[in-house]
């Protein structure tokens, strides 16, 4: 089975990725790796490239998972605000933090990954343990859901 987690930076694939008990492939890291990308400003990965060195079944976080063959996709949400200040901390300059709340309060990755078998969870007040056990409880049960956050506020 083909599983992405996905999200805009900044909405806890990482934390969430390292408190699951599976063997989860970081997805720009294996693309550096592997050679499947070229640095620029920042790394940009060669996503047709990176689907095919991938093995038949994997776990995989990343904001491009969701451009994978997937059978399904975790989409993680958190509020602009919150992002704000975690992509502050990361010291992202002014025009990327403002990309990329943009992108949150469009839904864009959601939108983007709407032809899988999406769920869904806005991390906003979460613990990474907590969204990786609703992670779980929803992989087994193969839950759908998407459309339970509204961001629009924000634009």
């Amino acid at each position: 089975m083909k599983v992405g987690i996905t999200g805009t930076p900044g909405t806890g694939k990482t934390s969430v990725a390292k408190k699951l008990d599976r063997d989860i492939i970081d997805l720009k890291e294996f693309a550096k790796v592997k050679g499947l990308g070229e640095q620029k400003k920042d790394f940009e990965v060669d996503v047709e490239s990176l689907k095919k060195e991938l093995p038949e079944n994997y776990w995989i976080e990343g904001h491009l998972a969701h451009e994978l063959p997937l059978d399904y996709c975790i989409v993680l949400r958190t509020s602009p605000s919150i992002l704000r200040e975690r992509l502050e901390k990361r010291d992202y300059n002014d025009g990327k933090i403002s990309e990329n709340i943009e992108a949150e309060a469009m839904d864009l990755i959601l939108s983007q990954a709407s032809h899988l078998k999406v769920y869904e969870i806005d991390t906003t007040n979460k613990e990474a343990e907590d969204v990786a056990e609703e992670i779980e409880r929803a992989f087994g049960e193969k839950k759908e859901r998407k459309g339970i956050v509204d961001w629009t506020e924000y634009l």
